[in-house]
């Protein structure tokens, strides 16, 4: 299990914006709940303001997912024309990603370009912009909390 902290997650978005500098996006998209943090660090670290959310429930539970990824909160933000960036913490399976990339495309996203703090060799989407590789479980410092409580009740 690879644990984060805060100071990683700064050094980390402090990475990922020099990497995406270049393709200044129109807007920023975070998926919530793990791309809420990234996204507005992101938004500080490019000065770029325009940051919307979409929500997709893929994760049951450590390890477990459901068949498929879900939006259950729609991007309420006008991307028609627009250059977009979408952030997440990392690309695991990549399926919430793809989703969140053709919800956006469909709205009439120009360009979509995908940037996570990590990324997952057996992902079936490789983002276009990460910082680093890990085939571990990440425990970042927003879902500590929710991943001991699921430990215990793996113990229990």
């Amino acid at each position: 299990m690879l644990h984060i902290n805060w100071n990683n997650i700064v050094e980390l978005c402090e990475k990922l914006a020099k990497r995406v500098a270049s393709y200044n996006p129109d807007v920023l998209i975070g998926i919530s709940r793990g791309g809420l943090v990234p996204v507005r660090l992101l938004s500080d670290l490019l000065g770029n303001s325009k940051v919307a959310i979409i929500k997709i429930e893929f994760y049951k539970k450590i390890g477990k997912t459901k068949d498929k990824p879900n939006i259950t909160q729609a991007l309420n933000y006008n991307v028609k024309g627009k250059r977009v960036l979408i952030v997440d913490d990392v690309s695991d399976t990549g399926r919430s990603l793809i989703v969140a990339r053709e919800h956006v495309l469909s709205k009439g996203a120009k360009e979509v370009k995908i940037a996570t703090l990590h990324y997952k060799p057996h992902s079936k989407l490789k983002p276009d912009y990460f910082v680093e590789t890990t085939s571990e479980w990440i425990v970042y410092p927003w879902e500590i909390h929710e991943t001991e409580r699921e430990m215990k009740k793996k113990l229990q």
